[in-house]
């Protein structure tokens, strides 16, 4: 069973899998601590493309406040025309992209693989970049509830420590493995 190692979490953008408050939750790693039980590569990269496989069941719901949040800074560069017609040229075909068909495209660009989480039954969370702790913003959710139990067993799912804060809409990763 191969971990990933502490130099690889903090350089890489890593989906992984858990269970918070009996729900199955995607977390975007985004350079910060995952814990060790959730590091091991065979298994992560297993759930990931078992995820991928999955079906709609549901649609998403943004949280507007974080995501706005988390694209108020670094986009700057889509305000080339040139550069925002062949980003969003790039996208048409990217299924979270077209969803969020309405948006703008810092918003697209953003939200599109945590809206493709969402659509499959996971509430999906970013690490808050500006935060040198363990804190992850919720992005999107399902709109109804799915049968967790399911996605539980298919992906054998753990529970994460942690605190909720702001009624869900923030978590902070309690365990403090490495």
């Amino acid at each position: 069973m191969a971990k990933l190692t502490e130099r690889q979490v903090k350089e890489q953008d890593i989906d992984w899998y858990c269970l918070i408050n009996d729900q199955p939750t995607h977390i975007a790693s985004m350079g910060g601590m995952i814990p060790w039980i959730f590091r091991d590569r065979d298994e992560l990269r297993i759930r990931q493309e078992m995820v991928a496989s999955l079906g709609y069941v549901t649609d998403a719901r943004l949280n507007m406040e974080n995501i706005q949040r988390m694209v108020d800074n670094g986009y700057e560069y889509l305000q080339d025309e040139l550069i925002s017609d062949a980003i969003y040229k790039a996208n048409l075909n990217n299924p979270g992209f077209a969803y969020l068909d309405g948006y703008n495209l810092p918003i697209r660009l953003f939200a599109s693989t945590f809206v493709e989480k969402a659509r499959r039954g996971f509430r999906s969370f970013a690490r808050l970049e500006s935060n040198e702790g363990n804190e992850y913003l919720l992005i999107a959710e399902p709109v109804k509830s799915v049968c967790s139990v399911e996605i539980r067993e298919l992906l054998r799912l753990t529970e994460l420590p942690c605190d909720l804060k702001d009624k869900g809409g923030r978590v902070v990763i309690c365990s403090k493995e490495t």
